[in-house]
């Protein structure tokens, strides 16, 4: 697996702050991005009667560059989070990253 990793992680509106401030007090992560998405899913039955209608349930998308050997500090220090709210969550591996210009 590569050295360098991009964790996504899907959260709900409800929860983005816990993990902001979770992410922030993380010694080793130095940033991350954050954007609103919209999950799509059959399975409708944990989405509101709003979600339902409009098909859709919102979600904040937390994207973290961090290094191979900070991943289970990541997930660890997120587990408070997860006590009662699953959050999807996947690793993609980065090649090559830098500034450009």
């Amino acid at each position: 697996m590569a050295e360098q990793l991009l964790f996504t992680l899907n959260v709900p509106t409800n929860i983005k702050d816990d993990v902001v401030d979770i992410l922030i007090g993380i010694e080793c992560i130095t940033g991350f991005n954050l954007k609103n998405i919209e999950g799509y899913s059959k399975e409708h039955s944990e989405f509101d009667i709003a979600e339902q209608v409009e098909g859709h349930c919102s979600f904040y998308q937390f994207e973290v560059h961090i290094l191979l050997s900070e991943l289970a500090i990541v997930k660890t220090a997120l587990s408070p989070v997860c006590k009662y709210t699953p959050l999807k969550y996947w690793v993609t591996p980065i090649y090559e990253s830098g500034h450009l210009g």
